[in-house]
């Protein structure tokens, strides 16, 4: 199983590589970067990291077809996963207020709109024609990058089981994942990356979509998820993003726990 982390694109970019370095050197799997639209770009943030790591896989968790074209946002995964040696990985998602609404963006049609960009991102990256893709000469060489769905209902999520590499499911009640696991497994075994938002705090307040407390009660938090979901992937989405590297510290002890406790299970 992977372990990684989630990051909120609001510090500055230094910060954000530097976070991304630690992760690597600690062995962390995975790396994930939302795209809240005016942020920091995750794209621009990831190719930057990956000069500077080796084995972290690097992925835009997750951005929406409503900010840029499917086929560009493909384009701009293809390109990530040349530069870092394949690590690269697209989530997409309908996208939420704090990524479109500076935009004024208004969603219609959302599950026919994520299946087409779905449909678009594989065949840009696979290189090969589609109704949605004519394939020119200039087009990049085809790369292998996952595509995962970001989502919380049960069209978007059985959608993902039917079209994508994979889902990305975070912000959810975590007592009620057995739901959202379970539309993502129910056409294809996907590849099921659950991310639990994350406070650090010895008296953090009550929160069903957060875990909250020290790296050793969060670890202890990750090993029942673990236990009751077997994941793919699992790891902490880290929700205040004032700090990145003192938060990736904390997280990176957090994993080191979880990984320990695993370890002993066997």
């Amino acid at each position: 199983m992977n372990t990684g982390v989630w990051l909120y694109p609001v510090a500055p970019v230094a910060d954000l590589v530097a976070a991304i370095v630690a992760a690597d050197e600690a062995g962390l799997n995975e790396i994930w970067i939302a795209d809240e639209g005016p942020a920091r770009d995750p794209f621009i943030v990831l190719s930057a990291a990956a000069v500077h790591t080796t084995r972290i896989k690097l992925g835009v968790g997750i951005t929406s077809p409503l900010l840029r074209h499917p086929g560009a946002l493909a384009a701009s995964a293809a390109t990530l996963d040349e530069l870092s040696d394949g690590r690269a990985m697209l989530g997409l998602g309908v996208g939420g207020a704090e990524s479109l609404d500076p935009f004024h963006i208004e969603i219609e049609r959302p599950v026919a709109m994520l299946r087409d960009a779905i449909r678009t991102a594989k065949a840009v990256l696979g290189r090969y024609e589609s109704e949605l893709f004519t394939n020119p000469a200039h087009a990049s060489p085809p790369r292998q990058v996952p595509v995962f769905v970001g989502a919380k209902g049960e069209q978007l999520n059985r959608l993902a089981s039917r079209e994508a590499d994979g889902v990305f499911l975070s912000g959810f009640d975590l007592t009620a994942l057995n739901e959202p696991v379970s539309w993502a497994r129910s056409v294809h075994p996907i590849h099921v990356a659950i991310y639990a938002s994350v406070r650090f705090a010895d008296h953090a307040p009550a929160d069903p979509s957060a875990l909250g407390g020290t790296p050793s009660q969060v670890a202890a938090a990750l090993t029942l998820l673990h236990r009751q979901h077997l994941p793919e992937s699992l790891g902490l989405a880290l929700i205040d993003g004032a700090n990145p590297q003192l938060m990736m510290a904390q997280a990176i002890e957090t994993v080191r726990l979880f990984n320990n406790d695993a370890l002993d299970q066997y």
